[in-house]
């Protein structure tokens, strides 16, 4: 008795269009925390790098050297190639939501993802949180582009 109700439920939370949207969730996921972790271990490779450079050279002239050269790369890529990637992305993020016409795209997600990588590992004080939530954003919304998916669930 319990089990065929069960069952009913069970074939109805995995009907197509439902099934499809949790696959496509779960592929957003994905690669948004995929990003993240590059995002994580790029800047912290590049940190313990500039650190390890410190010891080896003389520390007050090696420290702000990187930092000066990784941060003028990381200016220097966001100004040429996507201006759009400016800033921490929360707003931008929070705009496109509110269909404000705000582009998120690939181009504008390797940029901020290469970008906030040479930033954070040259020293700057600055968040991953924004970037990340600007890049899983900006790939979410290139993922959607690729496969558009249009979707009506209905929960009766």
């Amino acid at each position: 008795m319990f089990a065929p109700a069960l069952n009913q439920r069970f074939r109805q939370w995995l009907r197509p269009s439902r099934a499809s949207a949790i696959a496509y969730a779960v592929l957003i996921g994905l690669v948004a925390a995929l990003s993240a972790v590059l995002l994580k271990v790029g800047a912290g490779w590049l940190g313990a790098w500039r650190v390890h450079a410190s010891q080896l050279f003389i520390p007050w002239l090696v420290l702000p050297a990187v930092g000066f050269l990784l941060g003028f790369l990381a200016g220097l890529l966001v100004e040429q190639l996507a201006p759009e990637a400016s800033g921490s992305g929360i707003p931008q993020v929070k705009a496109n939501l509110a269909q404000v016409p705000i582009q998120l795209s690939w181009r504008i997600a390797s940029v901020k993802l290469v970008a906030a990588i040479l930033a954070l590992g040259s020293g700057l004080t600055l968040g991953r949180q924004g970037p990340t939530v600007h890049i899983g954003a900006a790939l979410a919304a290139g993922i959607s582009r690729w496969f558009p998916h249009h979707l009506i669930i209905d929960d009766r």
